[in-house]
């Protein structure tokens, strides 16, 4: 084990030192796929939205898509003109771009600052990508303004030019050997018996499918290394106490007026308690990650990076 956190030591310092650490430019999320819709219009935006910006990898706009990062999006035009107002904006306009320049700024209550600026890496969109994106959610709700977005096109960005540096493990990995460990249910800790990617796997823990476009490998090194450090929202640890003194440490799988479920790890095998009302004497939320922290332990150098390429790849 001392290679291994050798070798992981190595890696955050590199990682550390470059800001801007990605894959190489070809295949990231600003692709190149053809017969889009071009220019500053809703129907561009959408399919931004949808595709190359990677927004559907943490917001869902009603029932479209699954994703819970973020906020879903139904509605956004009438939630953007009131937070405007909250925070001394002009309008809901101003509100989604400052959402998207600087999305640090405000976050919306219940979610975690984890949204990446869309024209650094490694999605790297352009100034008009994300004036059609602006346009589009305009239509959330509401009715698209392009020249008012017009107005605002000298506070966003272009798409960064800083070069990127692809990451590269300090040993040789493929991330078709990490796609089979991450779901090889033999082992004494599977991935995917908490995370799912393309609808396999389970919704223990967050969705991981596109995981590779949106983040960086330093936020996922310490995501599998450390996963109490940030906890996303909506996975914390709950801590349960029954009227009967039992103790239970999970996830709230649901949470309604008339029972609670809670998903707990039991030796590596994740278990579905049901409570009622009247069963539970007390519940708090928890800052420690139900995520085991000894993966270090638990996988060899060549696992570990294995896995690190495998989730880096889906985009």
């Amino acid at each position: 084990m001392a290679s291994f956190g050798k070798s992981v030591i190595f890696t955050l310092l590199v990682l550390g030192f470059f800001v801007y650490v990605c894959f190489y430019v070809t295949g990231l999320s600003g692709g190149s796929g053809g017969g889009e819709a071009k220019g500053v219009n809703p129907e561009a935006g959408e399919q931004i939205f949808w595709g190359d910006g990677q927004c559907s990898t943490c917001h869902s706009i009603g029932s479209q898509g699954s994703a819970t990062r973020g906020p879903n999006q139904e509605g956004l035009a009438a939630k953007a003109e009131e937070r405007a107002k909250e925070r001394g904006l002009s309008s809901g306009l101003e509100y989604l771009i400052e959402s998207i320049v600087t999305p640090g700024e405000y976050v919306v209550q219940g979610f975690d600052n984890i949204m990446p600026k869309v024209y650094e890496a490694p999605i790297l969109l352009g100034r008009e990508q994300i004036m059609a994106v602006l346009s589009y959610l305009q239509t959330l709700g509401g009715d698209a303004d392009i020249a008012a977005i017009n107005k605002f096109k000298d506070k966003i960005p272009e798409a960064s030019k800083k070069k990127v540096i692809p990451f590269v493990p300090p040993i040789e990995v493929d991330p078709a050997e990490g796609e089979k460990i991450f779901f090889d249910d033999t082992r004494e800790v599977t991935c995917s018996k908490c995370h799912m990617v393309g609808g396999k796997g389970a919704k223990v823990g967050p969705d991981l499918t596109g995981i590779g476009a949106v983040q960086t490998p330093q936020y996922l090194i310490e995501s599998i290394l450390k996963p109490s450090q940030v906890i996303v929202n909506g996975f914390e640890t709950m801590y349960l106490i029954t009227t009967d003194g039992m103790a239970y440490n999970g996830i709230v799988q649901s949470q309604t007026e008339e029972e609670v479920v809670l998903l707990v790890d039991e030796e590596g095998e994740i278990a579905e308690y049901v409570f009622y009302p009247d069963e539970i004497e007390q519940m708090q939320k928890q800052d420690i990650s139900i995520m085991p922290g000894n993966f270090g332990d638990l996988l060899t150098t060549k696992e570990f990076y294995g896995i690190l390429s495998y989730l880096l790849s889906l985009k």
